[in-house]
């Protein structure tokens, strides 16, 4: 066997990969991460062979796409060749993944790993949705804006494959929540992957200006007087060369502002922190020759990179020996059967008091403003009131279609919606209500509108915590941090800090929520729990259960409601809604205010619950008149 041959197969037999076509997958992946990935290579050969694996199948088929994606055939018009060919594959993809397999070899291997690591179904669709910009080039005006798409678009991919050495290390699997709850974590993360980003805009700018595209905002060339043109006709300048140096000195300010977290196995602690010497080496080579970049791709110096990599492999391999861990990933469920996922470990949000910023000044809550009609809530009896609703808010993107706007204006007048029915909730008495703003499936949307609907959720958090009418609301947050911009979850921390108070009414967020995965969350905690010996698993039960969800005191939902049109529950609160009514509405979201609130709970009192006992007697209401 040739010396080239044996590292790949050591590995696969290591990783238990035995089959033909998986092998052949990896194989593709590896070489692909080899040829494009010179640091990302360098740096997964010191890690044991099923990381090593994982982190070929991620890196290498993302690599195949974007190769996929950029290669011209002479029938392309305006890239719309390529982008039929980017989204064939995807669609590909997208059947493969609920197949739990594949024919073809390197999107086998790609399901293959992110069913081995529990990486959840839409881990891929970020840096999916990133290739399918890519195709028709992505400007950007302002650095703000440029940092607002990496943080939600690219920026999660890169924190997805580091969170893969998190598992190693028996860590969370988020990057973010990190250092032990440090609320910087997140914001250091962030900036360690916007220089890498920005690293890579660098060194492979002649590449994109063979596309017509130049990646880097044009706030920095208007700052260093570098004009577009010049850049695409790879016209060097003073100006440019000097745009360089500044920018690679930005990029490394990034990279120093995050040190390895110290909490990591040594091992993992050493890959990391190689990656980010030779990332530094990198931003020295572009530095030292910014007039090249025009015209080739830099490579790293061969001395300076033996002299970061060899005493790597040295510490990482006596690393390993010293303190091995057990890196037992599960293995994938059998191809005919659908797959099952988990999300990881249960989320943890530092909460304590002080850990993030609240309002300096509490002010006294009032009560909500009537509605404009004047319409008034009916009166129920006694415990004909549901204690939980749950809303599955949809029909925001259809309504605005409909009416010849984006769909953002949707998103906008369906946050209204929500205002307004959080006060018919307070009217009525309702103890908690809990909405679907945002699903883990919603990352397949268009970067813009992921872009807006992230932008509204700290404008609303603070309208309804801390508006001009204060009310007597409690926010809690249930979902994943993941993928999530470091904005939006100081929002949502700082909502449930400054309203924990509160009493009148319980307000849940689902965002960047799941409900099986919630679920698989759950129950992977709970078996850590068992293992560690901190509970009998005879005395599991449902409640013991519950305590893993993401907001354990919330109560089985009474009343599930959905608008817009659709019959099903989309993956909503499985585990709360056993036992709940439903009620389908055609109404879209934003056409929705109080009124549909205290209609929907005048159905709910007069069905008949039975919980597989007596039925009790529908009690009679006076309904709410809709003026």
């Amino acid at each position: 066997m040739r010396p080239s041959l044996v590292l790949p197969a050591r590995t696969h037999r290591s990783s238990g990969i035995h089959d033909p076509l998986l092998r052949r997958g990896y194989e593709a992946c590896r070489r692909a991460t080899r040829a494009r990935g010179e640091i990302e290579y360098a740096v997964s050969l010191l890690l044991p062979p099923p990381l090593r694996a994982a982190t070929w199948a991620l890196y290498g088929a993302g690599v195949t796409v974007d190769c996929l994606a950029d290669t011209a055939q002479p029938s392309d018009t305006k890239g719309a060749g390529r982008a039929e060919r980017l989204e064939a594959w995807i669609s590909a993809f997208d059947a493969d993944l609920r197949d739990g397999g594949s024919t073809d070899p390197v999107r086998r291997a790609l399901i293959h790993t992110m069913l081995t690591w529990n990486l959840p179904p839409g881990f891929m669709h970020t840096q999916l949705e990133q290739l399918r910009l890519d195709v028709h080039g992505r400007a950007f005006t302002t650095w703000q804006e440029w940092r607002s798409y990496n943080s939600l678009v690219t920026t999660p991919f890169v924190l997805r494959a580091a969170s893969l050495l998190m598992r190693v290390a028996g860590l969370s699997a988020e990057p973010e929540a990190i250092a032990l709850g440090v609320p910087e974590a997140a914001v250091a993360w962030q900036a360690a992957a916007d220089a890498v980003i920005l690293t890579d805009a660098l060194v492979d700018l002649s590449e994109d200006l063979a596309d017509g595209h130049v990646p880097l905002p044009d706030e920095a060339l208007d700052e260093a007087g570098v004009r577009r043109a010049d850049l695409l006709d790879r016209r060097g300048s003073p100006a440019f060369e000097e745009m360089v140096r500044r920018l690679a000195a930005r990029a490394r300010g990034w990279l120093d502002r995050t040190p390895v977290p110290p909490v990591l196995h040594p091992a993992v602690g050493i890959a990391l922190g190689a990656y980010t010497d030779l990332y530094r080496l990198r931003l020295k080579a572009a530095a030292e020759a910014p007039a090249a970049l025009l015209h080739h791709r830099p490579a790293l110096p061969a001395g300076a990179r033996r002299r970061v990599l060899l005493p790597a492999r040295a510490r990482a391999a006596l690393a390993w020996a010293l303190f091995p861990f057990p890196v037992r990933p599960c293995p994938p469920p059998d191809p005919a059967g659908p797959p099952s996922w988990s999300a990881g470990p249960v989320e943890v949000r530092p909460l304590a008091a002080g850990a993030h910023p609240v309002a300096a000044e509490r002010r006294p809550v009032v009560p909500p403003a009537p509605h404009p009609s004047g319409a008034r809530p009916p009166r129920l009896p006694a415990g004909a009131v549901p204690r939980h609703v749950a809303i599955v808010m949809d029909g925001n993107g259809r309504w605005a279609t409909a009416r010849g706007l984006p769909r953002t204006e949707g998103h906008r007048a369906g946050a209204d919606a929500l205002a307004d029915v959080v006060r018919g909730a307070l009217e009525i008495g309702l103890k908690y209500l809990t909405v679907y703003a945002f699903s883990t499936e919603n990352w397949k949307r268009p970067a813009d509108e992921l872009h807006a609907l992230m932008h509204a959720v700290p404008r609303e958090m603070r309208r309804i915590t801390d508006g001009a009418e204060p009310l007597d609301v409690r926010v809690r947050w249930a979902g994943l941090r993941s993928r999530l911009p470091a904005d939006v979850v100081g929002a949502l921390v700082e909502a449930e800090q400054s309203t924990r108070d509160r009493t009148g009414l319980t307000l849940t967020v689902c965002l960047n929520y799941g409900g099986r995965a919630e679920i698989t969350a759950a129950a992977a905690h709970l078996a850590q729990e068992a293992v560690a010996g901190r509970i009998d698993p005879a005395s599991v039960s449902e409640h013991a259960f519950a305590r893993h969800l993401h907001v354990p005191e919330l109560p089985d939902v009474d009343l599930l409601v959905r608008t817009g049109g659709d019959q099903r529950t989309s993956n909503f609160l499985p585990w709360q809604t056993t036992y709940a009514e439903l009620l389908f509405l055609d109404t879209p979201w934003p056409e929705v205010d109080r009124r549909d609130l205290w209609n929907a709970i005048e159905q709910y009192a007069r069905r008949t619950r039975r919980y597989g006992s007596v039925p009790r007697i529908p009690t009679q209401a006076r309904p709410a008149h809709r003026a």
